[in-house]
């Protein structure tokens, strides 16, 4: 699936001391934009309504970072560490996390617009309730990540690890699964979620066989 790549500054401004930029930006109400953040260190900070326009974050150790409500437009995170973060009721457009390590991240009830992931560990990351317009997961592990009550319109998954991964009440018509890891997927008894979802002979022998059916050889 083709995205809309994030248009990042050419000059970014490099910041030294975002804590004090994003403390200032909301005292003022402002937007920070055209910025570049580079190997910051920053656990469980409050950086929750900030509006991010053509930022770029590189080799920044963000863990249990508080980012609810925050707008991020043309985003870059780069090989940066945001596990434990939580962007709950967050707004997405145009962004990209790149070799990024997010276990257990919070994204639920998100809005994420034109968004990929490409080689991020995304292990137990929960997207609950989150809306998906076009977003694409490429060599990614999701193993028990949370993608129930989604909407993925469309999404694409590829060569991702989805191994126990939970899509509840989240349809998965037209996705692509195929070069995908699927097994224990937590899904509906009917498995109706399923239902005109694209997989390969071998794994639709794995989700027949849930169904009771028997498989001939």
């Amino acid at each position: 699936m083709d995205l809309l790549p994030p248009i990042l500054p050419r000059y970014p401004q490099a910041v030294d001391d975002f804590p004090a930029l994003a403390e200032e930006a909301r005292e003022e109400d402002d937007p920070i934009r055209s910025v570049a953040v580079e190997g910051l260190a920053l656990e469980g900070a409050d950086l929750s309504g900030l509006v991010l326009e053509g930022a770029v974050f590189r080799s920044c150790r963000l863990p249990g970072c508080q980012w609810q409500d925050c707008d991020l437009s043309h985003v870059l995170f780069q090989d940066c560490d945001l596990s434990g973060a939580n962007f709950s009721g967050s707004r997405w457009d145009r962004c990209a996390l790149e070799g990024c390590k997010a276990l257990g991240a919070g994204l639920p009830d998100c809005r994420l617009g034109q968004v990929s992931f490409r080689d991020c560990l995304l292990q137990g990351a929960n997207f609950t309730g989150s809306r998906l317009r076009g977003a694409a997961f490429q060599d990614c592990r999701l193993p028990a990540a949370r993608l129930s009550q989604c909407l993925l319109s469309p999404a694409a998954f590829t060569r991702c690890d989805l191994t126990g991964a939970q899509f509840f009440h989240t349809l998965l018509k037209g996705v692509d699964l195929t070069t995908c890891t699927i097994d224990g997927l937590v899904l509906s008894e009917g498995l109706e979620e399923l239902r005109g979802a694209v997989v390969d002979l071998w794994q639709a022998a794995g989700l027949a066989k849930r169904l009771g059916l028997i498989v001939k050889e």
